[in-house]
């Protein structure tokens, strides 16, 4: 296939995911999304080597959830995935959010496929922070991001608090080569913000002031601490 038909390709799918998305968006749609995204923390939570990903989350600024990334891949790739962020208020488990945020990108490189991904960013400062509180930036960009690290425990000889402002932890339920986030672009999903909160607000302003009470909400942060420990 040539380059300009894999192109094509890339963005008939993607183009067609975005407008299933658009047109099936009501009022439940964030419900589903935090609801997936508790989903996703249980089976990060019972997952084998995840304890050095529960290690991270003692100290965070923040977590971004994303329970379903799509991955399009020939030579050259695309996703596209909507997911939530809770920014830590202070060190007793308050949490202020959830913002809701969309991810997409276009890449070149060795991938091949087509493929649902769940991915769980761990934002290690506040700089990893300041990005999401805009209305769109990219991972890599100003604040760095990196493989989060996997294991019993934390390894002894990592400065792991210097390395990256952002640690990404994916689970994969199929077959694809190229898993990389980085360039990645995150968007704030406005449209999902009102819906949620039944008027117009930015992600600085609910990462800054929100703290939601809503049952899922409060049963997915009760999750997010156990995980810390």
């Amino acid at each position: 296939m040539k380059c300009k038909n894999k192109i094509q390709f890339i963005i008939i799918v993607l183009a067609l995911f975005l407008f299933v998305s658009i047109f099936q968006a009501d009022a439940s749609e964030p419900i589903k999304i935090i609801t997936e995204s508790i989903e996703l923390l249980k089976e990060m939570f019972i997952a084998e080597d995840s304890d050095a990903f529960k290690a991270l989350l003692k100290d965070v600024k923040g977590i971004a959830i994303f329970p379903s990334i799509l991955k399009v891949g020939w030579g050259i790739g695309g996703q596209y995935g909507k997911g939530i962020i809770f920014r830590k208020k202070n060190n007793l488990g308050i949490w202020n959010g959830p913002a809701f945020i969309k991810m997409k990108s276009l890449s070149i490189g060795p991938q091949i496929g087509v493929q649902s991904v769940a991915l769980v960013l761990v934002i290690n400062n506040e700089r990893g922070m300041e990005g999401f509180l805009e209305n769109n930036f990219t991972l890599g960009g100003s604040a760095s991001i990196a493989v989060g690290p996997l294991g019993r425990a934390l390894s002894a000889d990592t400065d792991y608090k210097f390395k990256a402002s952002i640690y990404s932890y994916s689970m994969s339920k199929g077959a694809y080569i190229g898993a990389s986030f980085q360039g990645s672009t995150i968007e704030e999903d406005s449209n999902m913000n009102e819906l949620f909160y039944k008027k117009s607000l930015t992600n600085r302003n609910i990462l800054q002031n929100k703290i939601s009470i809503n049952p899922k909400v409060l049963k997915l942060l009760i999750l997010v601490n156990k995980l810390r420990g």
